[in-house]
């Protein structure tokens, strides 16, 4: 190969290469959150996954209505049991669509839920207990029975 040969393919690949690391970093960066409406979700300090304000809310804004699947306790095992809100009876279970599920835990909480019932089935229904700044990680109380039915307690 000629010297100038190859230098000229050195310039090729080094060029190719920043360009490819550039591109992996950009899209990997992009990767780490995903934003629908109000709410992101990304990296938490808490526990792995959470749920961010992208922009301000104030105190009793719906932060978001998740399309909720109610099936009976029964159905329900394994991990998805930390991921289910209680139903419209003692064995029933709701399962929320959406970012419903990927709230984390606080016993000073800035989200409150209820459960709804309409025309197109059942929703549970997000909704800021106080002003949550944008960029705020947003918190339900998970709840004593919740702890209790693990096997230990809130240590927050």
């Amino acid at each position: 190969m000629t010297p100038l040969l190859f230098f000229a393919t050195t310039i090729i690949f080094a060029a190719g290469a920043a360009a490819g690391a550039f591109l992996a970093n950009t899209f990997r960066n992009k990767q780490e959150s995903v934003c629908r409406g109000s709410v992101r979700i990304g990296p938490s300090t808490v526990a792995g996954r959470g749920a961010f304000a992208l922009k301000a809310i104030k105190e009793g804004d719906i932060i978001e209505r998740c399309p909720a699947l109610e099936v009976t306790d029964k159905d329900i095992g394994g991990e998805l049991l930390n991921y289910v809100f209680y139903g419209s009876a003692e064995d029933r279970r709701l399962i929320a669509m959406g970012y419903g599920m990927m709230f984390n835990h606080s016993s000073t909480p800035n989200v409150a839920y209820y459960r709804e019932d309409g025309p197109t089935g059942t929703e549970l229904i997000l909704y800021a207990l106080r002003s949550i700044a944008e960029g705020e990680e947003m918190y339900y109380n998970y709840g004593d029975d919740w702890w209790r039915t693990r096997g230990t307690t809130c240590e927050c």
